[in-house]
């Protein structure tokens, strides 16, 4: 008994199957994968064993742990269709192709970039102080674009990088990739800013990097 619930245990470490906040940043992919691997093991205890590939299902079943995990891929297919469904009705009315290019890929059309910050009050006495808080993005007015589209373009990447598991490695400058990102449009003289923010100073500092590299002179190769 002691070796199985050794077993067991690995079972989640490679599985990553284990609920609480390190699931919820998981992608559709991710979860879909884990509920099939707690199907396995479901169907694995039903005949007595540990589910881990290439291990017996001994006769020794255990309908506790048959429930645990039948309830574990539940979860992962819920919050799969949760992710799928959030990215769906974000990205209503937004093209193929705007979903599948970030907006920030529009270099041409980018003004600036600058820090951004937040005034807010800390401590039980209110202190004020101002706090980097992300990156200021602002476009040049191009036609038919406006503050709302640029929100909602904007809302169905975040919910698409989700849905991805904030792992898009073909979107290496994109600010609104990291775990933990708001965004907001707004119009701002003949253009439109997006203010991106975080409550991580990591991910405040990786946005800020990821937006300056927006606007960062093209590399040029070394003279020999």
């Amino acid at each position: 008994m002691y070796a199985r619930h050794i077993l067991i245990i690995a079972f989640f470490a490679v599985a990553g199957c284990a609920s609480g906040p390190q699931s919820r940043d998981m992608s559709v992919a991710e979860h879909d994968r884990a509920a099939r691997a707690e199907d396995g093991a479901a169907a694995c205890d039903q005949r007595g064993g540990s589910g881990l590939p290439g291990a017996p299902c001994w006769t020794n079943p255990d309908q506790r742990s048959i429930d645990a995990h039948r309830a574990a891929a539940a979860r992962h297919r819920a919050d799969s269709a949760a992710l799928r469904n959030a990215e769906a009705q974000a990205c209503v009315g937004i093209s193929e192709t705007d979903r599948g290019t970030s907006p920030f890929e529009h270099t041409a059309d980018i003004v600036r970039v600058e820090p951004y910050s937040q005034d807010e009050n800390v401590g039980d006495v209110g202190v004020p102080r101002t706090r980097e808080a992300g990156a200021t993005v602002v476009f040049r007015a191009v036609p038919g674009m406006t503050a709302e589209w640029l929100q909602r373009l904007v809302e169905c990447h975040l919910a698409r990088n989700a849905a991805l598991g904030h792992l898009v490695p073909e979107m290496p400058d994109c600010p609104l990739v990291p775990r933990g990102v708001a965004a907001h449009a707004r119009s701002v003289g003949n253009g439109f800013a997006v203010d991106i923010e975080a409550a991580d100073p990591d991910t405040v500092r990786e946005i800020l990097a990821r937006s300056q590299r927006l606007v960062a002179p093209p590399r040029t190769s070394a003279r020999r």
